[in-house]
């Protein structure tokens, strides 16, 4: 047979949530429930492991390091763009000159009017994702 009462009340009763009147109530519970009592001083036990627990703060050598990896990945931003921006500049240029001699149209020409749609179709939908998320995150005024 199994006892909800130990569900509803017994983490109530170790954080004393509970009413003197109901604190009585549920002690003579545990003394009648054997399936409660259990699971009572499993409770209790974990609780007291619990309690013991202490967060340390973080170091300076954490936060340098924090800093240090922050840096990196904003060196790797930067770099990702200056690629992208190149090659964009190489596509442009190449859409230009393909406009140019726009007389026949070859294989090359076929392609690279491909990927430059591509391109340009991805490039949109990043800098379209980069806004939206922008703009929903609550923490961007937040010193990181």
């Amino acid at each position: 047979m199994t006892c909800s009462r130990m569900e509803h009340d017994g983490m109530r009763y170790l954080d004393e949530e509970m009413s003197p009147q109901e604190r009585l109530e549920f002690e003579k519970h545990l003394e009648q429930c054997e399936t409660c009592r259990r699971s009572f001083e499993s409770f209790r036990e974990l609780q007291s492991l619990t309690r013991r627990v202490k967060m340390k703060d973080p170091t300076d050598e954490f936060w340098e390091n924090y800093r240090k990896s922050l840096y990196r990945r904003l060196e790797r931003k930067a770099a990702w763009i200056f690629i992208i921006v190149g090659a964009i500049m190489l596509i442009g240029y190449e859409l230009y000159r393909a406009v140019d001699s726009f007389g026949k149209i070859t294989f090359e020409k076929a392609a690279l009017v491909v990927f430059a749609v591509g391109a340009l179709l991805l490039l949109v939908s990043v800098i379209r994702e980069r806004i939206h998320q922008y703009r929903g995150d609550r923490y961007r005024n937040i010193d990181r």
